[in-house]
């Protein structure tokens, strides 16, 4: 047998062995989809459900993509489908697919765990992070400590997987991925003590060799395809086809329709004071039609979503979102100063304000977040958990503090110092994490309000 034969075997046996070093619970979990819907659907989704359960992921995306094809807006659907491309090793289109079903409302720990799993498998660690510290009161603790450490968040998921320990959570499972989490740390020694627990004296250093291979800062798509027992292939993605841009949902086209009529024939405030001023200052002149009226700001479509819930902390996670979607402008940048910290000028993608919206001196901080599209998914989860939050903007500013970047969630719109403690403490008692504080950019240099979106009741 030739040297490059064996070492060939070795990796193999190694990959076989990898894929066993801990619990299958975590990814049974996962792959259990939630075929509910229509009559029409259920017979694709139940099938796939069964296709999946069964260990036939390509039957099951089949099936599961004609599901979505038939119901298109249905958000378990997309989350099953996402479970088959999960299973199949089909990173980057399960990734779309959980995504796009937190958008419709799947806003469930499981269907975040498996989008930062996507994420952790493309590489994407921080998202990863932003999503499970969202979502982390609804993740088995188990799990998220495991999968912060895979996300590189190995200080993070240590700290949590001891906790579970100390809090009598002391089975096989919480062990070995403690175990795992230290090696991806890099602390082999506490790896090993930890392994030997359950691991055969003759199997230890086998399962050491295992995760050292696995170790790797490059073999990411590999560390997950192993934990979930799938192959690993290359990607295109999801079927464009099925991108849920290509089905908008017809109560909002409707409604922005009609407040496009409702600009259109509206004459603006601002220009009729203009026209009466110029009129009494100077010989009228010929009007020029073609002339476009001054406006707010121009229609954009917001970035996608995403998570966390630590205050000025490293950022560790993200969260996606209610049912509803937010229809969004582009607005004037933020630009602010709060102590220590530089905030740098952010575009923000918000929503026109209410008419007469009050703007107090206090925000209600919910989180900081590594990405863009985290905070804004954590902001939708925020909102769905809280319904009070639905009668306030949010505000998304871009901070940079110590040469790193992230991004602060914050609700504004408050009438004071009380009643935005109140909508904190409504927030704790909900698991979630709140500091009220003075809003630096309650007002821009320009004086014009900050960009704000209005959170969907």
């Amino acid at each position: 047998m030739t040297i490059a034969h064996e070492r060939k075997t070795d990796r193999k046996a190694a990959y076989r062995l990898a894929r066993i070093c801990m619990t299958t619970a975590f990814a049974a979990g996962l792959l259990s989809g939630c075929a509910a819907g229509g009559p029409n659907h259920a017979k694709f989704a139940s099938s796939a459900q069964a296709a999946l359960g069964k260990g036939s992921p390509e039957k099951a995306i089949g099936l599961a993509e004609q599901a979505v094809l038939a119901a298109p807006r249905n958000a378990a659907y997309r989350a099953l489908l996402g479970s088959a491309y999960l299973r199949a090793g089909r990173f980057e289109a399960a990734r779309q697919a959980f995504d796009e079903a937190m958008q419709l409302g799947e806003d469930s720990g499981k269907a975040a765990l498996s989008l930062a799993l996507a994420d952790i498998a493309l590489g994407k660690g921080a998202e990863a992070a932003d999503t499970l510290g969202t979502y982390r009161d609804s993740i088995p603790a188990a799990d998220y400590g495991l999968a912060m450490a895979m996300a590189g968040q190995t200080r993070v998921g240590i700290a949590a997987l001891t906790e579970v320990l100390r809090s009598g959570e002391n089975t096989p499972k919480v062990r070995q991925n403690l175990a795992y989490a230290y090696a991806l740390d890099g602390s082999w020694h506490e790896a090993k003590l930890m392994a030997q627990q359950d691991v055969p004296a003759d199997k230890l250093n086998e399962r050491m060799q295992a995760w050292a291979f696995m170790s790797r800062p490059e073999d990411t798509r590999r560390r997950v395809a192993s934990l979930l027992g799938a192959p690993l292939q290359a990607d295109g993605g999801q079927p464009t086809a099925l991108a849920l841009a290509n089905f908008p949902d017809p109560t909002k086209l409707a409604e922005e329709a009609a407040a496009m009529a409702a600009t259109e024939q509206a004459p603006s405030a601002d220009a009729a004071q203009l026209a009466r001023a110029a009129a009494t200052a100077m010989p009228a002149s010929p009007v020029d039609a073609a002339a476009p009226q001054p406006t707010l700001a121009d229609a954009s479509s917001a970035p996608a979503p995403a998570r966390l819930a630590a205050l000025d902390l490293p950022p560790s996670s993200a969260a996606e979102a209610p049912a509803a979607a937010q229809r969004t402008v582009s607005n004037p940048v933020v630009q602010a100063t709060h102590r220590g910290a530089r905030i740098a000028p952010v575009a923000a993608s918000a929503s026109a304000p209410a008419a007469g919206a009050v703007r107090g001196q206090h925000v209600a901080q919910l989180g900081s977040f590594a990405t863009a599209d985290g905070a804004q998914r954590a902001w939708r989860h925020y909102a769905a958990r809280n319904p009070g939050l639905g009668n306030y903007h949010s505000q998304i500013t871009q901070v940079s503090v110590k040469g790193r970047s992230f991004w602060r969630v914050q609700a504004v719109g408050f009438t004071g110092l009380a009643s935005a403690r109140q909508m904190c403490q409504s927030v704790k008692v909900r698991g979630g994490v709140c500091l009220v504080m003075s809003d630096p950019a309650a007002v821009t240099p320009q004086g014009r309000s900050a960009p704000t979106r209005m959170a969907q009741r």
